[in-house]
């Protein structure tokens, strides 16, 4: 009688298990994870990933270093940084971390029953300055975030660089730090493929690749993650539109200046053919900084002149980091070469 038991109680305890809604928590780039290793490209840090959960209306949330405060985890799609389903984005700013080991917990829950965690390690420095010139070899690199940081998006080492998994809102990488002034930045480019452009999100009415320059981090607003993206240097963006045959630069800044070429100066592009682009910034007087940018294919000799150059006055962001950004495109980025302008 015992023995039946037994067997019973073990068969309604197995199907219990397997009727509860299954929940898991992926971290896209490791459980254990480094910054400032060669220095901080922005205010903040960025731990992302997928929660994936069979249950409905699930909440999720975060703790650092064991604090006994919660904060909460905004759970995609937010139609900007937080791409699809159950995406997150554990954002910290820097200020709150320890010198050395800190840990981050990640929390899913419904009805206060916890339904998933997982443990995150990472090592902060505070300390470290991005070296300049800088350069990243993408055959030679393992860990994308020992030479980069992703602030946004779920990427992938290729043969041909680094590639974004998804299209949506925003994907962006970040290198360099507050120190970095006047530089210029090459890169190569394969455009696979992109959303047509609309009006609202995730688009909002334009989709590129492009090189940002002078980036301190998100500004800080009352969303999670952060959205307010400017003050910024600016943006180069290389804008694909109708069927490839009407692409373009535009230089913009997110809220005080916007430069764009004219019709006579559009281009077509063949996808999945490799270009080359670069992206110069350097401040000309104590209010000015100028912005300049080209792209060309990649077996040719470069252009002498630029495709587009922007003046930017009185607001100018006077120093900051580079960032390599994929918006609504789907793109692989080459070799990156950051080299100074010397005045």
């Amino acid at each position: 009688m015992i023995y039946k038991t037994f067997w019973i109680v073990l068969f309604l305890f197995e199907l219990m298990i397997s009727c509860t809604p299954k929940t898991e928590i992926n971290v896209w780039y490791g459980n254990y994870q480094s910054f400032g290793k060669n220095g901080n490209p922005q205010r903040q840090i960025n731990i992302l990933g997928n929660i994936q959960s069979e249950s409905d209306q699930i909440e999720s949330y975060f703790i650092l270093n064991g604090d006994s405060k919660k904060q909460a985890l905004t759970l995609g799609s937010d139609l900007h940084r937080l791409a699809q389903k159950g995406d997150f984005n554990v954002e910290i700013e820097r200020s709150l971390l320890n010198e050395g080991e800190n840990f981050v917990e990640i929390f899913a829950s419904k009805d206060s029953e916890i339904l998933a965690k997982r443990k995150v390690v990472f090592d902060y420095s505070s300390e470290n300055k991005w070296p300049l010139p800088y350069q990243i070899i993408w055959k030679k690199v393992e860990n994308i975030q020992d030479v980069v940081e992703v602030v946004d998006g779920n990427w992938e080492l290729t043969i041909d660089g680094i590639r974004t998994k998804f299209m949506y809102y925003d994907r962006v990488l970040a290198f360099g730090d507050s120190s970095w002034e006047n530089y210029e930045i090459t890169t190569s480019v394969i455009f696979h493929d992109f959303v047509n452009p609309q009006k609202g999100p995730p688009t909002y009415n334009v989709s590129h690749a492009a090189i940002a320059s002078r980036w301190p981090g998100h500004d800080k607003d009352e969303l999670q993650p952060n959205r307010k993206w400017f003050p910024v240097g600016a943006t180069s963006e290389f804008r694909l539109t109708n069927e490839y045959d009407s692409c373009r630069w535009r230089i913009f800044d997110g809220e005080n200046f916007y430069k764009e070429q004219k019709d006579f100066q559009y281009r077509t592009i063949q996808p999945n053919l490799k270009y080359k682009m670069k992206h110069r910034v350097e401040t000309v007087s104590d209010s000015t900084t100028l912005y300049s940018v080209k792209l060309w294919k990649f077996e040719t000799s470069e252009p002498k002149e630029w495709d587009l150059q922007a003046i930017e006055k009185n607001s100018n962001k006077e120093t900051g980091s580079a960032l390599l950004i994929s918006h609504n495109t789907d793109v692989t980025f080459g070799d990156v070469y950051a080299e100074p302008i010397l005045k």
